[in-house]
């Protein structure tokens, strides 16, 4: 992939209420791992000092976590989580809707985003993130749910919680985050070539 169908913008500033995309103020629509800007049909994956972030209110405290101070069980999948460069989620992200699109169950990706100047409520300063455009599930018919078997079959390992089936909208797989997330099977060297790509949009 060229970094040339990387779509690059300047500058994001998130509020709990709006978003400004390179000085337009858009609508929002949050999630834990990332935010759905509907009139740019674009989604950004939160992100602390280019690392994957999540404000889920029940998530720990990313400092306690990432400085060992926090003693509970799964501390050190959040720890995992929290030092995931932002760059090689949205990649996996971009194969796996690549995947989910051709197998008939997710929506079409239609490029991907780098952002060079990012910054939100909750993100400790400037930074860097990225995300992708995606076509409107609510405009897509409505069809039978997917299954996990129809999962598996477009290559991609469901989360552990399988929140990924749970929420689907209108059958389709749209939500692929989560502290265990969905992995596209196989997928190292697309998603390599992918996570490059950003990278040298945002000249690194």
């Amino acid at each position: 992939m060229d970094e040339e169908r990387v779509e690059v913008i300047d500058k994001v500033r998130l509020w709990p209420s709006h978003a400004t995309v390179a000085g337009r103020v858009c609508r929002v629509k949050w999630g834990a791992w990332a935010v759905y800007l509907p009139g740019p049909q674009v989604k950004i994956m939160h992100a602390v000092s280019g690392l994957q972030h999540c404000i889920y209110h029940k998530a720990p405290r990313r400092e306690e976590v990432l400085g060992g101070f926090d003693r509970r069980g799964d501390a050190e999948n959040w720890a995992r989580a929290f030092s995931t460069p932002v760059l090689r989620r949205v990649a996996e992200n971009w194969v796996m809707f690549a995947r989910l699109h051709a197998a008939g169950i997710g929506p079409e990706p239609m490029g991907l985003v780098a952002v060079r100047d990012y910054r939100s409520f909750f993100s400790r300063g400037r930074g860097i993130t990225a995300g992708l455009r995606l076509a409107d599930l609510t405009k897509y018919p409505e069809k039978t749910p997917t299954t996990e078997a129809e999962l598996r079959g477009a290559g991609i390992l469901p989360d552990r919680s399988r929140a990924s089936l749970r929420e689907q909208i209108r059958g389709y797989v749209s939500d692929l985050n989560n502290l265990h997330g969905a992995m596209p099977e196989d997928g190292e060297a697309e998603v390599a070539q992918v996570e490059a790509a950003l990278a040298r949009a945002l000249g690194r």
